[in-house]
C-alpha cells in the first residue's frame, strides 16, 4: 500500500517551486501560531502560546502541513548576549509537538511596531529612542504617527550601536545564528522567516504622505482631506471603495513604489544579507524566508532585490485595509486581487517560490467566507503555499476555519500544472516524474470522495487513507478529478 509522507521533509527550491528530498513539488498550507506577549513582557512564560496538544491535533486533522511559529526577539534574548534557555526549550517543545502531528515549522522573527516596549519584537535594550510611546486606536497607525517607533526603527536600520557598542542588526543576526544552531536538523524545521513586516522608521511619514498625494491625484481629491478621513473608521471605508477601481489602485502603487524600492534596497536588503550569512554559517540547508516591506501589504509593488542564497522563499503578506476593524466582512475581492497581483509580479521578477506568510485575519467574524474563498482560489491559481493569520482559541468554531477546510494538494510526484476547487469538484493536473513516493492530496473525507485519475488518458488506481488520496508516481501527464456530496 502506498503511504503518505509526513513531517521530516527536507525542502529546497528549484526555480519558483519547492521540492522535497524525493523530488516532489510540495505545496504547503497552514496557519500562524504566534503568541506575542504583552507590551513590556520579559519573562519567558509570558511568550509561551496557549494552544494545546488537542489544538495542534485539530490543525493536523484540517490538513495543515506547516505552521509559521512566532519567535519573539525579546523572549529569545532578554539581555544582551544572554539567551533564554526556558524560551528556547519551549520552542523546541513546539517543534517536537508539531512534528509529531505531521506539521513542519517556519520560525518567524515576529515584530509589530518593532519593539516589545511598544507592542512586540525587539527587547528593551535594543530599542533606542528617547521618545515616549503613545498607542493609537488602530494599533498599526503608530507606524505612521509615533516618534518613539520611528526613532527605534531608524536606529535598527542604521545598525546603531547598542550595548557594548555592538550594532543592533549585528545582535539580531547573532540571535538568529544562535537559534539556527540550536534547531538545525530538527525533523520538523523547514526554515527561518528573517523578519516580519520590515517597516521604515521616520520615512514612514514620507511614504504615507506620498500615498495621500498619489491618492488625491488619482481620484481628484485634496490629499489632506484624504489623510484625515483615513484616520477615521467610517470615512476610511468610503475612501477605500475608490480602490475598487483597479486602475486607481495601481496608479497609486506605481507612484509610491520608488520610495519603497529605495528602503528595501538600501536598508532591508543589507540586513537580510547580514542575517542570512549568520544563519548559513551554522545551517547551510534550511529555507530562508524573506518578506517585503510593510507598505507592500497594501498593494505597492515591492522593490526588493533577490536574496543571494541558494534556497530562499519570497513571503508576501496582504490584507484589504478593512483588516483589524469591525468591517473585516466587507473586505473587497477587487482590492485584495490587486494586492496579490502585485505580489505575483514581484515573484515573477524574483523567480522564487512563494509562501504567503500572513493573510485573512478574519478572527471570529461572520460573513467572511466569500472573501476567504476568493483568496484561496487566487493562491491555488498562482500555485502558492500559504499560512493563514492566525490561530486563536476560538479558531476551530469560526467561519474562517470552515472556509479553509477544503481539498488541496500536498505533493506532486513531478511538476504541478494546475489545481482548483469549484464548488463540490476538485481537479489537478501534473506532469509526473519517476519519484520513489506518491503524489498526495488532502480531502476532508477522502473515503466519501469519488476520485478518478488518468495518466496519459488511461485510468490509474489510487490509494486512500482517512483524509488523503495517493497516486503512484510515474512519468506522464496526470489528471485527477474528485467530487463529493
Amino acid at each position: 500500500m502506498m503511504r503518505p509522507e509526513g513531517v521530516g521533509m527536507r525542502l529546497h527550491t528549484e526555480g519558483s517551486v519547492l521540492r522535497d528530498e524525493h523530488g516532489r513539488q510540495r505545496v504547503l498550507h497552514g496557519i500562524n501560531l504566534v503568541h506575542k506577549g504583552r507590551p513590556g513582557a520579559r519573562d519567558a512564560e509570558e511568550f509561551m502560546g496557549p494552544w494545546s496538544t488537542a489544538d495542534v491535533a485539530d490543525l493536523s486533522a484540517r490538513g495543515f502541513t506547516v505552521v509559521r511559529l512566532g519567535m519573539i526577539w525579546a523572549a529569545v534574548e532578554p539581555e544582551p548576549g544572554v539567551y533564554s534557555e526556558d524560551y528556547l526549550a519551549w520552542l523546541a517543545s513546539q517543534l517536537d509537538l508539531l512534528g509529531e502531528h505531521g506539521i513542519g515549522v517556519v520560525l518567524d522573527a515576529h515584530q509589530d511596531l518593532y519593539s516589545q516596549s511598544f507592542c512586540d519584537g525587539a527587547p528593551g535594550w535594543a530599542t533606542l529612542t528617547n521618545e515616549r510611546f503613545e498607542a493609537t486606536d488602530l494599533w498599526s497607525d503608530a507606524y505612521l504617527t509615533s516618534p518613539a517607533v520611528h526613532g527605534a526603527l531608524d536606529a535598527f536600520w542604521a545598525n546603531a550601536p547598542g550595548p557594548e557598542g555592538i550594532g543592533l542588526q549585528d545582535s539580531f543576526a547573532a540571535m538568529w545564528a544562535h537559534v539556527a544552531e540550536r534547531f538545525r536538523g530538527h525533523p520538523a524545521l523547514i526554515g527561518y522567516d528573517i523578519l516580519n513586516d520590515p517597516t521604515p522608521g521616520t520615512a514612514s511619514k514620507e511614504v504615507f504622505g506620498a500615498l495621500m498625494h498619489a491618492f488625491g491625484a488619482a481620484t481628484g481629491q485634496d490629499h489632506n482631506q484624504i489623510a484625515a478621513e483615513f484616520m477615521e473608521p467610517d470615512t476610511k471605508l468610503s475612501q477605500l471603495e475608490r480602490l475598487d477601481d483597479v486602475a486607481v489602485h495601481r496608479a497609486i502603487g506605481n507612484t509610491v513604489a520608488p520610495l519603497l524600492a529605495a528602503f528595501e534596497k538600501q536598508a532591508v536588503a543589507p540586513m537580510m544579507a547580514r542575517v542570512a550569512a549568520a544563519v548559513r554559517a551554522v545551517d547551510p540547508d534550511s529555507l530562508l524566508v524573506r518578506e517585503h516591506s510593510y507598505f507592500a501589504n497594501l498593494g505597492i509593488p515591492s522593490g526588493q532585490p533577490p536574496l543571494n542564497d541558494h534556497s530562499w522563499v519570497y513571503s508576501p503578506h496582504g490584507y484589504d485595509l478593512t483588516v483589524d476593524t469591525p468591517a473585516i466582512a466587507a473586505s473587497s475581492n477587487i482590492r485584495a486581487g490587486t494586492i496579490f497581483a502585485r505580489h505575483a509580479e514581484t515573484q515573477a521578477r524574483l523567480g522564487a517560490p512563494v509562501l504567503v506568510g500572513a493573510w485573512g485575519a478574519f478572527g471570529d467574524a461572520v460573513g467572511v467566507a466569500h472573501h476567504a474563498t476568493f483568496l484561496l482560489d487566487t493562491f491555488d491559481t498562482l500555485g502558492w503555499s500559504w499560512t493563514y493569520w492566525s490561530w486563536a482559541e476560538d479558531f476551530a468554531g469560526s467561519e474562517a476555519a470552515v472556509a479553509l477546510r477544503r481539498p488541496r494538494p500536498i505533493a506532486f510526484a513531478g511538476d504541478a500544472i494546475s489545481w482548483c476547487v469549484d464548488g463540490d469538484r476538485f481537479t489537478a493536473v501534473w506532469q509526473g516524474r519517476g519519484c520513489s513516493v506518491p503524489s498526495e492530496f488532502w480531502f476532508p473525507d477522502a473515503a466519501a470522495t469519488e476520485v478518478a485519475v488518468e495518466c496519459n488518458g488511461v485510468g490509474t488506481p489510487v490509494s486512500r487513507t482517512a483524509d488523503r488520496v495517493l497516486v503512484e508516481a510515474a512519468a506522464g501527464r496526470f489528471s485527477l478529478t474528485a467530487t463529493w456530496r
